[in-house]
């Protein structure tokens, strides 16, 4: 319930059309995909600043009354608790009115941008402006570019890292002074959207997966558009191929051959996105023993199923879709190796919906897959960082298979290799209208963090449920990054009204 008089002070500084709180209203500011009580983080009500005074001005007045104020950009980060604060009772600082795309430098290939632009702005205005880039997007395209950015979320291009591509952030202190990072820090810096460090040190990262301050704009840097590119799909049909595609994949990666992101799905994952469970399993039930081998016929798919773009010159392209192939074919006995290929300016209407992230083209191409168990749906994810290794996906099968059948749940597992490291999403699908399953979901994911942890393995992202499960994890020298965490953010919000229990940080000490 907002403070008596609250909702009029936001409103006078706002609009009153951009203030909600009322009941009905908030409900867009509940968990989309809850995993117990659906008031465990509900919020007391929700702005739409349009302008950062507006910004300064909310956080002014949650200064003055103790409110705290969590912040989303669009808040589609749906699976990890979409637009709700983690602490209940807050007010939502929701930036989606912020949505412009201030410039595009087409020589040196950024744009600077608001929160509120999604990737399918994004791509619009890139596709308007004429300029020879491209954006990198996710698998779901509704979401905010920086929200995704800050959240250390990934795409499919050579830019696929998204926090990788930030160069010179805008950010609001809870003390509403407005700082801009790395170059930005001079007036009519001409390199602020080019070099990340600034002078001194550098503290651009401070502000990813933070509550240290509020990022009003971001300079992203964008991929130059290639020649020609590929999309190749790649067919392992072994239970244990997956060692050797691993294997084979980790030197591509190293030397840059294999940019971007590489995915790599079992057939079951694959099926969540093609039909819910109720279609191959009438009735319900545990999968049948012969049901992988069903799949895999029915669609032609792999036991393992491992995608990836390659991009260059009609030549070059050539030669790196030759080299890729001959070293998977001698690597996995069987596999089969697909390559389409497109030139870099090919309209998207030309492209298959299952490429096109690949080429830099949003899409909504798996929104299906959280309704696996009917109803309206859900999901929550484990998501532990390793080694591009064999040896590591298998371990990682093993511990996470071993979780998922103590709590009967269907074991999904997809394979991302991003730069050095991979990480492997272990996709908990539930029925969000069956609180037994919701919540047998988020226990399953509890003890498999503290699973993973015992043998080295961290999360990269997390739930709002989690947050502090997670946290805990990350725990050598007795906490030392913890509290170091916390220093930071005594220092720089001494009332702990920004976002508190972000990543862990600010709620336990702040109640």
């Amino acid at each position: 319930m907002l403070a008596s008089g609250l909702a009029d002070r936001l409103a006078a500084e706002l609009g009153a059309e951009h203030v909600t709180a009322d009941p009905a209203g908030l409900q867009e500011y509940y968990d989309p995909f809850p995993v117990g009580d659906p008031e465990e983080f509900a919020p007391a009500a929700a702005v739409r600043p349009g302008t950062v005074e507006e910004v300064q001005a909310v956080l002014r007045i949650a200064r003055e009354t103790g409110t705290p104020v969590w912040t989303v950009s669009r808040g589609r980060n749906n699976g990890y608790g979409g637009r709700s604060p983690r602490r209940p009772g807050s007010i939502v600082l929701h930036l989606e009115r912020m949505d412009r795309v201030l410039d595009i430098d087409a020589t040196s290939g950024t744009a600077l941008i608001e929160p509120g632009v999604t990737f399918e702005s994004f791509y619009r205005a890139l596709q308007a402006s004429g300029a020879p880039f491209w954006p990198s997007v996710p698998d779901l395209s509704w979401g905010s570019v920086i929200g995704n950015a800050l959240d250390r979320g990934m795409g499919y291009t050579a830019y696929g890292d998204h926090n990788a591509a930030i160069c010179g952030l805008e950010v609001v202190l809870a003390d509403g002074d407005v700082v801009r990072t790395g170059m930005g820090a001079m007036t009519n810096s001409r390199s602020w959207n080019l070099y990340r460090p600034g002078f001194g040190p550098s503290v651009e990262g401070l502000f990813s997966q933070s509550n240290l301050g509020v990022v009003t704009k971001a300079n992203m840097w964008l991929m130059p558009r290639p020649e020609r590119w590929a999309a190749v799909d790649i067919a392992a049909f072994g239970e244990d191929d997956l060692a050797p595609l691993m294997d084979c994949l980790r030197p591509f990666k190293l030397d840059g051959t294999i940019p971007g992101t590489v995915s790599t799905a079992d057939v079951t994952g694959v099926a969540s996105f093609i039909a819910p469970r109720e279609h191959w399993i009438p009735g319900g039930g545990p999968f049948p023993e012969d049901f992988t081998a069903r799949l895999m016929a029915e669609f032609g798919l792999g036991r393992w199923n491992m995608q990836f773009p390659l991009y260059g010159s009609r030549g070059v392209l050539a030669a790196r879709v030759s080299e890729v192939r001959a070293a998977f074919e001698a690597a996995v006995p069987g596999v089969r190796v697909s390559v389409a290929e497109y030139d870099g300016d090919a309209p998207a209407e030309e492209i298959p919906e299952p490429h096109r992230t690949r080429g830099g083209i949003p899409g909504m191409y798996v929104e299906r897959m959280p309704y696996w168990w009917g109803g309206r749906g859900g999901h929550i994810a484990v998501t532990p960082v390793s080694p591009i290794t064999g040896e590591d996906a298998l371990r990682l099968n093993g511990i996470v298979k071993r979780r998922f059948d103590e709590y009967g749940a269907d074991w999904f597992s997809v394979f991302c290799g991003i730069g050095r490291h991979m990480l492997n999403i272990a996709q908990i699908l539930y029925d969000r209208d069956d609180a037994e399953q919701a919540a047998r979901s988020r226990e399953l994911a509890r003890v498999l963090i503290a699973d993973l942890a015992a043998e080295g393995y961290g999360e990269y992202r997390t739930h709002l449920a989690l947050m502090d499960d997670v946290a805990r994890s990350f725990d050598w020298n007795g906490g030392a990054l913890h509290r170091l965490h916390s220093r930071l953010k005594d220092a720089l919000d001494p009332a702990g009204i920004l976002s508190p229990g972000k990543s862990g940080i600010g709620i336990s000490a702040r109640g």
